[in-house]
């Protein structure tokens, strides 16, 4: 191990490419986690042993052995517990497939699942997330816990009886300044409404070709101030939901086809130079207004305008990606665009199987990295760079729920499976997401769902 660290550290990384320090990163990353697992080994037996070396305890003596927090020294015990209970676990781990946030999520998980839940679904749960941690971040594979803990539980906690906090409550204040200070809450309808419109009024807005550099809260800031004198006037309200802006791009159709040269996007008051590329990634998902220019950049004819998107397409798109499309993103479809695989510009169909939503995130990762995405199965699934996976095994959004792949035909509840008309019922009431289960899962779903038309 000392031998692998001085020739890491001997290494003259300047002399490395992009794609070789990319890949460098990914192992040096695997070496760490399979030093981690070997720390835990050690941990383990000294736990066996009951080491203390005059210490009042085993956990005394790695505090200072190690010299680490009490409070990491507990959460190592943890992962020692997980993988002594875990033997696939153990093996991810020593493989560097599984880092310490990972334990965290996984171990959290486990021991969040209700008594009620049964040996086999417990065992079910681990395999899950064993099977998706390695593609994912903790916090990805965080949220499709989540997911899985909602399926598991589906009945939530036991009610307790005690009197229902108010659903809505605003508190209003003002400084000596004149500046307004506000916190409160909001049900779920209340509140789904309000972030629908603040959503499209709280987008990032590039000036004068320059990316926005406000931060997320200084964006829902303007959108709220903006929203409460859209309201004041109550004539004017923002479009969201598959509308795109009304936006006049000038460029020409050769330069929009091979990506090079610039594009004026807006008009003489509010003019902004894109680049192709930009242009491009825009024409996704837009109105897009022709203006056929002669030899002096005259315009000679405006045609009307293409919705490249309709707004049938668009419901389907949601439908079945629920969000943005890229693996573990969390975006809703309101703060997606709508991509087009093989370019309309080119001759690509606007169509459902030549479409995906992707956040703009995404959406600029697609057009200007080596991910690749494509539908299999009439699913969008994302190609990862070599450097990433060098197998680059497809992968897809787990985090959505599932989208014209499989339906469930029973729910377990607090007194048991439900089937048929039952479970039918108690999804109608209570719908719930389920996290991809593979063949994991193959003795809880049901027959395939029909495909899109």
């Amino acid at each position: 191990m000392e031998k692998t660290a001085d020739g890491l550290l001997a290494t003259e990384w300047w002399r490395a490419t992009d794609a070789e320090l990319l890949t460098a990163l990914g192992e040096i990353e695997q070496l760490n986690r399979r030093a981690y697992a070997a720390t835990l080994a050690v941990h383990a037996e000294a736990r066996t042993r009951g080491l203390t070396g005059g210490y009042d305890s085993t956990r005394q003596a790695v505090h200072d052995a190690a010299r680490l927090p009490i409070t990491e020294v507990r959460r190592r015990e943890a992962h020692v517990e997980l993988l002594a209970h875990s033997p696939a676990a153990q093996q991810a781990a020593q493989h560097g497939l599984l880092g310490a946030d990972h334990l965290d999520v996984i171990a959290g998980t486990l021991a969040a699942l209700p008594s009620q839940v049964e040996p086999e679904d417990r065992l079910l749960a681990e395999n899950i997330l064993l099977e998706h941690a390695p593609s994912l971040d903790a916090r990805a594979l965080k949220r499709a816990a989540r997911h899985l803990l909602a399926w598991l539980d589906q009945d939530g906690p036991e009610p307790v009886d005690a009197p229902e906090p108010p659903v809505n409550e605003f508190h209003l204040s003002t400084t000596r300044t004149g500046h307004v200070r506000f916190t409160g809450r909001l049900g779920p309808e209340d509140g789904a409404v309000l972030a629908g419109l603040l959503s499209p009024l709280a987008k990032p807005r590039p000036t004068e070709g320059k990316p926005d550099l406000r931060g997320v809260g200084e964006r829902h800031g303007d959108a709220f101030a903006e929203l409460l004198h859209l309201t004041a006037n109550a004539a004017a309200a923002p479009i969201d939901g598959g509308e795109r802006p009304h936006l006049t791009l000038t460029i020409s159709l050769d330069a929009l086809r091979e990506q090079l040269g610039t594009a004026q996007l807006g008009g003489p008051a509010d003019l902004a130079t894109l680049t192709a590329r930009q242009a491009r990634r825009l024409a996704c998902d837009a109105k897009v207004l022709p203006m056929v220019l002669d030899a002096d950049s005259h315009p000679l004819d405006v045609g009307r305008t293409k919705r490249t998107a309709p707004a049938g397409l668009r419901r389907a798109l949601t439908w079945r990606d629920g969000g943005c499309a890229f693996p573990h993103c969390d975006r809703p479809p309101q703060w997606t665009d709508a991509h087009h695989l093989a370019h309309w510009v080119d001759g690509g169909p606007t169509s459902l199987d030549n479409m995906v939503l992707l956040c703009r995130k995404h959406h600029t990762l697609i057009h200007h990295s080596e991910w690749e995405v494509r539908i299999r199965d009439r699913l969008p699934e994302f190609i990862p760079p070599a450097f990433i996976d060098p197998d680059r095994k497809p992968r897809r959004n787990l985090l959505h729920g599932i989208r014209g792949g499989i339906s469930i035909d029973r729910v377990r509840g607090r007194g048991g499976w439900l089937r048929g008309e039952q479970a039918s019922l108690c999804r109608e009431r209570r719908p719930r997401r389920l996290p991809d289960l593979g063949q994991q899962g193959e003795a809880v779903v049901g027959r395939p769902l029909p495909a899109l038309p």
